[in-house]
């Protein structure tokens, strides 16, 4: 059985000011989720040649937030599918089940 591929896209946008850049970032993934973060960087360096490092900067601190909301998601579903779970199994034995030289003692 061939599973179909999954397509993600990612679209950064920015909004630059006299004194700051700002990124958005935004992933969406096939099952329609999304996913956001947002990155700022001062426009001083614009004025010394550099204008395409508050671009870069900013653009890496959202992929950076994205991230940390990505990440985030997952420890919250992990932890409610171990919940659920965890309701379905039985009560933890004991270690003298688990040693049974420790009947002896």
């Amino acid at each position: 059985m061939t599973e179909t591929p999954q397509q993600w896209t990612l679209a950064v946008a920015f909004d630059r000011t006299v004194h700051y850049t700002r990124a958005r970032a935004v992933l969406r993934t096939g099952d329609g989720d999304e996913f956001s973060g947002v990155g700022l960087a001062h426009s001083a360096a614009e004025g010394r040649g550099l204008t395409h490092v508050a671009g870069y900067l900013a653009a890496g601190r959202a992929l950076c937030d994205l991230s940390q909301e990505l990440l985030e998601a997952v420890v919250i579903d992990v932890d409610a599918e171990m919940n659920q779970l965890s309701a379905t199994v039985p009560a933890s034995r004991t270690a003298a089940d688990h040693h049974p030289d420790a009947l002896r003692a």
